[in-house]
């Protein structure tokens, strides 16, 4: 294969799935790992996708209009490590502010037995808590986007304002050490940017595929959270540069 045809085949896969690691990218196309990076390098330069930590992201995939089930599908076991370690932050009692997104839904999984109150922006997330006894969840109303299934109007950012919660969950699809936790939509730059006003404590949720990316409105830097809780993929370098520049990096135990 030529590599001209084999940097076709790797903006295919990566546009497919959202995004890929550099390992199943090697694998797949049966090439070492730095064949990867350059290919992926070379597909940057054209504007076709974004180099990540460890991999690469599609364009369409810092948008945040995602449909729920392509994002569910990939970085399965990250996410999972992630709310196992987030789920450590929450207190029996608390109020929980939980925004919209699938890390933040597989914390919500491990709540479900817990005397907590959850807002959320998210129905999925709210559907998946109402099956609980214990757990009284909140929606915070508004328009429903018919791909995320998520509130993010002006009526979300009212509910939230007249709220107090104990503690946020943000999600991202871009974080990086320079532009901190980005988006691409005013309407999410909104009410992440709400939550964290409204809450005690902010963590942030987002697993090293999406480091290194950055989409157009920073809704926080790194050091101004209260913590972020990734992924073990990380190696000492990174980890040293974020909690250099101020950042409370946690990785799951």
């Amino acid at each position: 294969m030529l590599p001209v045809e084999r940097r076709e085949h790797i903006l295919a896969f990566v546009e497919e799935k959202g995004c890929a690691n550099i390992e199943e990218m090697a694998e797949r196309f049966d090439v070492s790992q730095m064949t990867i990076r350059r290919d992926i390098r070379t597909l940057e330069q054209e504007d076709k996708l974004r180099v990540t930590y460890g991999g690469a992201v599609s364009k369409s995939f810092l948008m945040e209009d995602i449909p729920y089930e392509k994002k569910n599908a990939v970085n399965i076991e990250e996410k999972k490590s992630i709310a196992h370690e987030a789920l450590k932050q929450v207190r029996e009692g608390q109020i929980v502010l939980l925004d919209s997104g699938t890390s933040t839904m597989a914390l919500a999984k491990l709540m479900m037995r817990m005397k907590v109150t959850v807002i959320t922006t998210d129905l999925k997330i709210a559907l998946q808590l109402s099956d609980s006894s214990t757990v009284k969840v909140f929606t915070t109303g508004g328009n429903v986007s018919a791909i995320t299934k998520a509130h993010t109007d002006v009526a979300a950012l009212s509910f939230l304002d007249s709220i107090n919660a104990d503690i946020a969950f943000l999600a991202t699809n871009s974080w990086s050490l320079n532009n901190g936790v980005t988006t691409a939509s005013n309407d999410h730059y909104y009410i992440r940017r709400k939550m964290m006003e409204r809450a005690n404590k902010t963590v942030l949720l987002a697993d090293s595929s999406k480091f290194g990316a950055s989409s157009m409105k920073t809704i926080s830097r790194l050091e101004d959270l209260d913590c972020i809780i990734t992924d073990s993929k990380f190696d000492d370098e990174n980890l040293a540069a974020i909690r250099e520049a101020g950042g409370n990096i946690i990785l799951p135990s």
